[in-house]
């Protein structure tokens, strides 16, 4: 089995970054992707070149944070004050449960405009390519045409291509077909003991067998520790502290030597 170990939202605060470094320091993340408009994601990409094990990609964030554009290019995706619209309002518009209510909130060239200005601060920042592209929380139709254009334009594989090009096993896919997946969590409201009682390493243990028996596994999440800023900016926090638990787990790590699993990164699959 080879493995794929992805954590998500790098330079999203202070106290996440710590997290997903420790995570590539002390435990089995591999991938992670940059949030390139927020204001610590300078301080985030000069802890990169010290890990050269990991593999560095980016995150394209159009719900939290400031926008990399101009808030006046970039109109319909922003407040009065320049941040994203958030996630949890945007699904709860009546607009976002129609294709064409979706496009319409999020118009294509402001999309891309935005995107493209992400993923050229993070060559500014780095001096390359990041290692894959990504989407963030909420998916729509000009958000997964725009980061399309991107990796064509750019050389760079979008996650999910590359996912369905080698088909990808994951314990999201099990927990989805078996029912699992939170409700809550899919309305984006906060429920902090949902949250505290996640167990993705039980998840993780539980379906291993199973696992063994695919060619190519993802394990996902968002590891990292928790601040106030976290707090103050998505519903998805405390749960982030689990995530961090399940990828430095000892357990998991003894296992993935004894069954000989071997893990990769993005950079193996292209």
């Amino acid at each position: 089995m080879k493995l794929l170990v992805q954590g998500d939202d790098y330079g999203f605060t202070k106290a996440v970054t710590y997290g997903l470094l420790d995570a590539i320091d002390n435990g089995i993340l591999r991938n992670t992707g940059l949030f390139a408009n927020m204001p610590i994601a300078p301080w985030a990409c000069s802890e990169m070149p010290a890990r050269p094990q990991a593999c560095f990609g980016i995150d394209f964030n159009l719900v939290s944070g400031p926008s990399k554009c101009d808030p006046k290019d970039v109109p319909h995706l922003v407040d009065e004050n320049g941040e994203f619209i958030r996630s949890g309002a945007r699904i709860r518009d009546p607009r976002w449960q129609t294709e064409q209510g979706r496009r319409e909130m999020f118009p294509y060239e402001e999309t891309y405009r935005e995107i493209r200005a992400q993923y050229d601060y993070f060559v500014e920042l780095t001096g390359k390519k990041p290692g894959y592209l990504h989407g963030h929380s909420i998916s729509h139709e000009h958000y997964v045409e725009a980061i399309k254009r991107i990796s064509q334009e750019e050389g760079v594989p979008y996650s999910q291509d590359i996912r369905e090009k080698y088909k990808f096993a994951s314990i999201m896919e099990i927990k989805r077909a078996k029912g699992e997946i939170s409700l809550a969590s899919q309305k984006k409201v906060f429920d902090p003991m949902d949250q505290i009682n996640k167990n993705p390493l039980k998840d993780v243990l539980d379906n291993w067998d199973y696992l063994l028996t695919q060619d190519y596994v993802m394990i996902g999440g968002h590891p990292g520790y928790l601040d106030a800023d976290l707090l103050n900016l998505t519903t998805l926090s405390i749960e982030r502290v689990r995530d961090h638990e399940m990828v430095t787990s000892k357990e998991l790590m003894k296992r993935i030597k004894e069954d000989g699993v071997e893990l990769i990164t993005y950079y193996d699959l292209y």
